[in-house]
């Protein structure tokens, strides 16, 4: 490799493994697969829209699998395909409309364009996971990979500290327009020395990166085609991917200055632990050095750290609240101070992990959807009416609420409380009527079990090598000295803690408690799915009889 390019991919690790030559031929079985899983999307540039599409498979599946295979042969992504119309989307609710930056320019492509890169995708996947090739830390876009697991690590290791009157500062960077400045140079540089994806492949992938299109539409109005020479498509299969693979190496820098951090995409969250007795002017000198660093490769490989964005909170245990010093963290040019509280992919977190602002934010917006499907329930049927509470309430009480376990129960009963109207507004039950068999009725799991089933999910599929690595590094079997009967019954060692505050909420403590007190019969299930029934209808029969 020339010298010129080498300070374009430090921090970067060489790839020694098995090169990816080229793709593998599709077959009709698997674009088969792909479309009947696609959901019933279309774009305005797809010929035929998508619904339709899935009801002639039987026709146009062996004209899709030539397409593909054609592209692979001769490493051409057709020109059509690379077009894309952007409708630009608020990135969250209640921005201001009129600035720009507060838009997320989501790319629309057309359907066959989606099945050609899913059929990459999985071959990349194959690829990166024969050879180890995915940041452990990078929960976006990965099989059993998501927001929810990459939060409940980080609430796992707070809390862990915490429980050791430790503190922990954590740091939220924000980068400014992520996927549209990557550089396709460095990128296939990237994919070659670090991923191994050479010749066929790589070409395609050129292929796939240039000569890429973009119109801009708003309601009706149409703008004109625009050229694209940097970036990768939001909206599309690949796109999101290349991404990750791209800034692999901000996680190599944090490993090397000793810093812990995890990733969702550009969402990147770097955090330290200091001990009562430590140094905490130290400390942050080493965090300094470390952003500094990842702002220094940022700038090296076209991507830009938000400074005035990126976050800082310490989370410390209440009685030691008044040892924590006042200090501020320089980045650049821009110093930063702690907040009290952050909102870490869509979960807020406060500096003593009492998740009171998380409650009170869903509190707050389930309410505003249960009023407004209240105005219009005498309108539409139970049927209608239990869809919209299930999308736009119960999704809201479900997000998140591994966090939640072993809260407050005051703070827990406010949740319930949402449930409760939740479910009188389909019912039409008055509000003095007893609740139980209305929920009983529903199917509903009270709000206190919800979270213990999506923990314990998470144990089945860590125990059966189906879930995230850092998760799996949290349970672990218990080994009993001597052979007894009990060593069969895939029981979990509990670790020890101190506090009730912050050890019995470590995932590894509520974990191994929950698991444990399952019966054996729950434990042996063969299968995810039926695990799932099962747990349900082993905690309905808990809450219910």
């Amino acid at each position: 490799m020339k010298g010129d390019n080498i300070a374009f991919l430090q921090a970067d690790v060489e790839f020694t493994g098995t090169p990816l030559l080229s793709f593998k031929h599709t077959t009709n079985d698997e674009i088969r697969t792909i479309i009947q899983k696609a959901p019933n999307k279309s774009c305005e540039l797809d010929p035929i829209p998508s619904n339709l599409l899935k009801q002639c498979s039987d026709v146009v599946v062996p004209l899709i699998s030539d397409i593909v295979n054609a592209s692979f042969d001769e490493k051409i992504v057709p020109s059509d395909f690379k077009q894309a119309l952007v409708r630009p989307l608020l990135k969250k609710p209640g921005l201001d409309s009129e600035i720009y930056k507060n838009y997320r320019p989501v790319s629309n492509l057309p359907f066959i364009s989606k099945t050609l890169e899913k059929v990459v995708d999985k071959r990349l996947d194959v690829h990166l996971d024969s050879n180890s090739l995915c940041d452990p830390l990078q929960s976006a876009y990965r099989p059993r990979h998501s927001t929810e697991t990459a939060l409940a690590r980080v609430h796992h290791d707070i809390n862990a500290a915490l429980d050791k009157h430790s503190s922990v500062v954590l740091v939220l960077l924000d980068l400014s327009a992520a996927f549209d400045v990557i550089d396709h140079r460095i990128l296939l540089e990237r994919l070659s020395f670090a991923y191994g994806i050479t010749g066929c492949a790589l070409e395609w992938i050129k292929s796939y990166l240039t000569d890429r299109h973009q119109r801009v539409v708003i309601g009706t109005t149409t703008s004109k085609k625009c050229h694209l020479t940097f970036g990768v498509p939001q909206g599309s299969v690949l796109g999101p991917k290349l991404y990750c693979l791209f800034s692999k190496p901000i996680g190599e820098i944090c490993r090397r200055h000793g810093m812990t951090y995890h990733c969702y995409a550009d969402d990147t969250q770097v955090y330290m632990v200091i001990k009562p007795l430590d140094n905490w002017e130290n400390y942050f000198s080493k965090l300094e050095l470390c952003l500094s660093d990842i702002s220094s490769w940022m700038s090296t490989n076209m991507l830009k750290l938000n400074q005035d964005k990126t976050e800082l909170i310490i989370f410390t245990p209440k009685h030691l609240k008044a040892s924590v010093p006042n200090l501020q963290l320089k980045v650049g040019n821009t110093v930063i101070s702690s907040v009290s509280c952050v909102k870490n992919l869509g979960v807020y977190f406060d500096q003593h992990l009492t998740m009171e602002r998380q409650v009170s934010a869903i509190v707050t917006s389930c309410h505003f959807h249960i009023r407004n499907i209240g105005r219009i329930r005498n309108f539409i049927t139970t049927t209608a009416c239990k869809t919209l509470v299930n999308s736009l309430v119960t999704s809201r009480l479900d997000y998140g609420n591994i966090l939640l376990n072993g809260i407050n129960k005051t703070t827990l009963n406010r949740l319930q409380k949402v449930q409760n109207t939740a479910a009188r507004l389909i019912t039409r039950t008055r509000k003095h009527e007893h609740i139980t068999p209305i929920l009983a009725d529903l199917h509903w799991l009270p709000v206190q079990y919800r979270p213990q089933y999506k923990i314990l999910t998470y144990v089945y599929c860590a125990l059966n090598d189906i879930g995230p690595a850092y998760i799996r590094e949290l349970v672990n079997l218990h080994v009993p000295n001597r052979s007894l009967r009990s060593s069969s019954t895939k029981l979990l060692t509990v670790p020890k803690v101190r506090t009730k505050t912050y050890g019995e909420r470590q995932f590894d403590w509520v974990a191994a408690s929950l698991w444990n007190n399952l019966p054996n019969s729950l434990r042996q299930c063969k299968s995810l799915e039926c695990f799932k029934i099962q747990l349900k209808t082993h905690f309905y029969r808990i809450a219910f009889n």
